[in-house]
């Protein structure tokens, strides 16, 4: 898929097993795919390869047995561990730990310029919000990442909004996401791009699951500081 900087559409993606930095926009029901771009204001050469800044290395992580329960709404700021399915890895199955990080809300305009191709959703129409989040692996595949795996939801008002994962460009998260460096005890940082409309404001991430049941039997839910 091209991403077209004069028109920025975006076309229908391919399965749940896309690389790790591919830049997917999800109207959580469907899923395009455009080429991710890469940041270089303050990078070093080989970070600039790879997309971003190093990660820092893990420590003092949970154990991969620890499996939080499904339904779980787990503390801002603290581990949650959960098990991501991918039939093209091997193993197919991986244990990682995931955390919410900080959120903040962008300008309306901020994606007027995207286009979601599948008719869904309208990206132009809402208030887009911007969560970090943080995830290692535990065990499992180096391929594993669970970048379609997570989306927002108001839990006062049962809102999903709509999921947007969008080319580097458009992220504009507290922190920078992290560069495809090896996954190996490394603490991998993410961007979660949501767009909500009516006053809501999401105050919860959602790890797997069909985000338009956000209590299904593997979702958990990660509190936003």
């Amino acid at each position: 898929m091209i991403f077209r900087p004069a028109s920025r559409s975006l076309r229908p993606a391919p399965a749940r097993g896309a690389g790790r930095r591919a830049a997917v926009v999800v109207a959580l029901a469907a899923s395009v795919v455009v080429l991710a771009g890469c940041s270089s204001s303050g990078l070093s050469a080989r970070e600039e390869s790879l997309g971003g800044p190093s990660p820092a290395p893990a420590t003092n992580m949970p154990d991969a047995a620890a499996l939080t329960p499904a339904g779980t709404v787990v503390p801002a700021g603290e581990w949650a561990v959960v098990q991501i399915t991918d039939s093209t890895s091997t193993p197919p199955v991986s244990t990682i730990a995931i955390r919410s990080g900080a959120m903040r809300q962008g300008d309306a305009d901020d994606l007027a310029d995207v286009k979601v191709l599948n008719g869904t959703s309208d990206s132009t129409a809402g208030t887009p919000f911007y969560v970090n989040y943080s995830w290692v692996l535990l065990e499992g595949s180096e391929f594993s990442s669970p970048v379609q795996r997570v989306s927002t939801l108001d839990s006062a008002t049962g809102d999903t909004g709509s999921t947007l994962l969008v080319p580097d460009d458009y992220e504009k998260c507290t922190d920078p996401t992290t560069g495809q460096f090896d996954n190996d005890n490394v603490i991998n940082v993410l961007c979660s791009v949501s767009v909500y409309t009516g006053g809501n404001v999401p105050d919860r991430l959602v790890i797997d699951g069909d985000p338009k049941d956000y209590t299904g039997a593997k979702a958990v839910q990660l509190a936003i500081g």
